[in-house]
């Protein structure tokens, strides 16, 4: 009776908090936290969180799928993905592999690959059939993954091996390994540019990789340990979260260099992302337990925000409103 009870209660609890986001009309922030086991929900255009959900063990990375509203979260302390319908109010989870980092949606969003910490694989998803139908051997320490469309190709970064895989995703193989600078983590990239972005770590620099001849055609000094990169599509812009110095970088794609610095933004930086219906840069700091909003034109700062616990944030987060 009190398992029945229990699962009564979760279930009315998840849903419940569901319903806060389900008219969509406002951009809303998704912050996985890895101390809280917790999804928070932020209202962008009310700039407050409006809900936490309780998820798998230490979530990190993230994914929104904007079209059939959903939300995936790699969960690398339970070794599983979760999937959130915020439009049936439902959440499935899916085996990945162990300690899974990044995810990224296949193109039919029928699909998702994770990248495996510890065992040097990515692993792709096959959500309607809910199994793994593909491991791929890649370098050391899979972190960041982004699959580029166009060119029918995964790119991941293999922390360990200072490389980036690229998984040619109709063979589903490895067809290249591109040399980078050391530890790189994030991949980072828009179908509407032709470069990914890679964040590396160790060596403070981020390097340009061309997508179509997957070379690096430079390589951007930046400041203490980079993480992960927003790309203003409006002003040709890159900002760079640098864990180590509390700061965000920004380049200007133009000239390809760094333009400006954010000093002093909040203690470690980590996940961040751009909503442009609320014009605001959104930064989860990790050490802070909270996030900052900063306009996007001046960047000033706007709000803090607590949540709940060791926020990541890593990948894209905003799910856009449905007007």
């Amino acid at each position: 009776m009190q398992k029945r009870i229990n699962f009564f209660f979760i279930f009315f609890f998840f849903c419940r908090n569901l319903a806060s986001v389900d008219n969509f009309e406002n951009d809303i922030a998704l912050i996985t936290n890895q101390e809280s086991h917790k999804l928070d929900v932020i209202d962008l255009k009310k700039k407050k969180k409006i809900d936490e959900i309780l998820v798998g063990k230490k979530p990190a990375g993230i994914i929104v799928d904007n079209l059939n509203r959903k939300a995936f979260i790699s969960n690398p302390g339970s070794h599983n993905v979760l999937e959130i319908d915020f439009l049936k109010k439902s959440k499935k989870f899916y085996e990945s592999g162990p300690s899974p980092i990044s995810i990224f949606l296949t193109k039919d969003k029928t699909q998702l690959f994770a990248s495996n910490w510890y065992d040097n694989t990515v692993s792709l998803i096959d959500l309607k059939k809910d199994k793994i139908i593909k491991k791929i051997v890649v370098g050391n320490s899979p972190a960041g993954i982004f699959v580029d469309y166009e060119n029918n190709n995964l790119f991941v970064a293999n922390r360990e091996s200072n490389s980036v895989s690229v998984v040619d995703i109709s063979k589903l193989k490895e067809v290249k390994r591109i040399p980078v600078e050391s530890a790189p983590f994030g991949v980072f990239s828009e179908p509407y540019i032709n470069f990914v972005f890679v964040t590396n770590v160790q060596s403070n620099s981020i390097s340009l990789i061309h997508k179509k001849n997957l070379n690096v055609i430079k390589n951007i000094k930046v400041e203490k340990w980079p993480y992960q990169v927003a790309y203003d599509k409006e002003n040709n812009k890159l900002y760079v979260t640098n864990q180590r110095s509390n700061s965000i970088s920004i380049i200007g794609m133009k000239k390809k260099k760094v333009i400006g610095t954010i000093d002093d933004v909040c203690e470690y930086p980590e996940g961040i992302d751009i909503s442009y219906n609320e014009n605001l840069i959104i930064v989860a700091c990790w050490f802070e337990d909270n996030i900052i909003l900063l306009d996007l034109d001046t960047n000033d700062l706007v709000k803090k925000i607590l949540v709940s616990g060791g926020p990541r944030a890593f990948g894209s987060f905003i799910l856009e409103n449905g007007k």
